[in-house]
């Protein structure tokens, strides 16, 4: 899993380029102003908005926009492939890459929470599966990776995983989410 992790973030630095970054952490830097400027809970959910309009950037970034090219258009729409062949004994590192798809979404529930108080697990769930289906649609479209159902449950798992770590969050600092 690791191995897997590191393999992904060598690969994401590498493929999206320098300006991506920097723009980034600009935008980053104006958040951190915002909240110095307007101290409050409006602020926080500022930030949180921009945060989360940048790693929703940064998903599309790695997996979609710099991402090289397959010659041929790859979809499986077989829900839970992977599990049938890791159960038939496949070594090819399926599992640890279904478990980072769904590690990879958790920010983005959290995020989701944050910036919007009001957010409800239906209005996660929706959000979390057009984010996926949108990147997997672009994938089979511009020939950048494999169009799988299975992305999209991994995924939208990640999402929910991440909006009900926020609620926990949430309810030990005194804040709810409905």
């Amino acid at each position: 899993m690791r191995a897997l992790f590191e393999s992904y973030v060598v690969y994401v630095a590498g493929s999206v380029p320098y300006e991506v970054y920097v723009g980034l952490l600009a935008l980053f830097c104006l958040g951190i102003v915002i909240i110095l400027v307007r101290k409050g809970r409006k602020a926080q959910c500022y930030v949180a908005r921009l945060l989360l309009v940048e790693y929703i950037f940064l998903l599309y970034c790695s997996t979609v926009l710099f991402r090289s090219s397959n010659v041929e258009r790859e979809v499986s729409l077989t829900p839970f492939w992977s599990y049938v062949k890791i159960h038939d004994g496949d070594t090819t590192g399926l599992l640890p890459e279904n478990i980072f798809n769904v590690a990879v979404f958790v920010p983005v529930g959290l995020l989701l929470g944050w910036a919007h108080k009001r957010m409800t697990w239906k209005k996660t769930l929706f959000i979390g599966i057009s984010i996926s289906v949108s990147i997997e649609i672009l994938q089979f479209f511009l020939r950048k990776g494999l169009c799988e159902v299975d992305d999209v449950i991994h995924n939208t798992l990640g999402c929910l995983i991440g909006a009900l770590l926020y609620l926990i969050i949430s309810k030990s600092c005194g804040y709810s989410m409905r």
